[in-house]
């Protein structure tokens, strides 16, 4: 079996969404390029982390220029994941102003190799990786829709900090 790899240049939207109740919520990359659409898993807790990141590059860069694309449209259907997201790299490409993204698939087999870090793609028993190049208005799209899509779950507590389900909360701060 050969190992996927996804080199997306220049694409034509790349968004995080959501499919299910706050609670129960699945999280997807999804990422369009001519007509083509690749969805890819991820924790919320990545997603928040993603998200915080690509601020700091954009704050840290400086980057200033282009309006964010703003996407409030739903995640194309149909929406299958390709592989759920693991490892991943963010850098900042002085020179083509463009901001690279790098995720390496969570693997499913039950070999005894583990990646801490992506991999080359010469490796064949590494798992899949996602490789994007982005613009800082997509980038800076992408952080204003996540933040709302995060903060659509479930409301924290004001005590413990935890969510709060519909059917109540029990909270271990409280007597």
């Amino acid at each position: 079996m050969s190992r996927q790899i996804y080199n997306l240049d220049l694409v034509d939207r790349f968004v995080l969404g959501t499919v299910g109740q706050p609670g129960e919520r699945a999280f997807y990359i999804q990422v369009k390029k001519s007509g083509q659409i690749f969805s890819f898993g991820l924790e919320k807790s990545q997603a928040q982390a993603l998200t915080e990141r690509f601020a700091e590059i954009l704050k840290d860069a400086r980057i200033t220029q282009g309006a964010a694309e703003k996407d409030a449209e739903p995640l194309d259907s149909p929406i299958e994941s390709e592989f759920t997201l693991g490892v991943m790299a963010i850098s900042w490409q002085l020179d083509s102003q463009v901001i690279k993204f790098e995720a390496q698939g969570i693997s499913n087999d039950s070999s005894d190799e583990v990646f801490d870090e992506i991999v080359t793609d010469d490796l064949l028993s590494a798992p899949p990786i996602l490789r994007l190049t982005l613009t800082p208005a997509q980038v800076r799209g992408f952080v204003y829709r996540s933040v709302s899509v995060i903060k659509a779950g479930r409301q924290p507590c004001m005590f413990c900090g935890g969510p709060i389900n519909p059917d109540g909360h029990i909270c271990p701060r409280a007597n």
